[in-house]
């Protein structure tokens, strides 16, 4: 029987709290989840659930950590999504076997529009076919504006930097958030997705 398209996410975390709190955060958005307390039961259900986007944290106490176990399961299927959590800053883009990945620090899951933005990005790039310089699209003042707001500026910082008015700043973002596909339609932040499109596809390039 052919699957039905709906998009599965596995959240792997050892606190029960936080596992309950993410795991009705991501299914309240249309994702079917499945959660797991520590990489032995992630490993399991990854068999049997075959999910899109892995929900990661680092620290799962005994056995494999969550960036080893990410790494083991990237050797077996490099096409899944993963969003890591931890408590600090890490660097997650050092593990070759997984091309889609994004970190998210937890103080920061509570909010659950910024949790899914993560989710989605790493969607959108398993899905993209082959690694493009994602900067060609933009003009510069484009790429100048998801800078600015992805270091926090609001479109009256921004304006006051640019020498601009608001209403001239809002067309271009509006005309950047077109260019690098977002739907003013989706029901979600085009301000945040834009910001995390800039940290996964731009900030490294910069």
């Amino acid at each position: 029987m052919a699957r039905d398209f709906v998009r599965r996410v596995l959240i792997v975390e050892d606190e029960a709290l936080l596992r309950s709190l993410l795991e009705q955060n991501v299914s309240s958005h249309g994702f079917e989840v499945r959660v797991a307390a520590d990489a032995i039961e992630a490993t399991r259900t990854v068999a049997e659930f075959d999910p899109d986007v892995l929900v990661v944290d680092i620290d799962l106490g005994e056995g494999l950590n969550g960036l080893e176990l990410v790494s083991a399961l990237g050797r077996q299927d490099s096409t899944r999504g993963y969003v890591i959590l931890s408590n600090y800053s890490a660097s997650v883009r050092n593990i070759p076997e997984v091309p889609y990945i994004s970190y998210l620090n937890k103080q920061d899951v509570s909010d659950s529009e910024l949790l899914i933005a993560e989710i989605e990005g790493v969607l959108r790039g398993r899905t993209t076919p082959t690694e493009q310089n994602q900067s060609t699209r933009l003009t510069a003042a484009q790429l100048d504006a998801l800078k600015m707001i992805s270091d926090g500026m609001t479109n009256e910082q921004i304006a006051k930097r640019k020498k601009q008015s608001v209403r001239a700043v809002e067309q271009l973002l509006s005309r950047t958030y077109q260019a690098i596909g977002l739907n003013p339609t989706s029901g979600q932040s085009r301000r945040i997705l834009a910001v995390q499109y800039y940290k996964q596809h731009l900030k490294v390039n910069r």
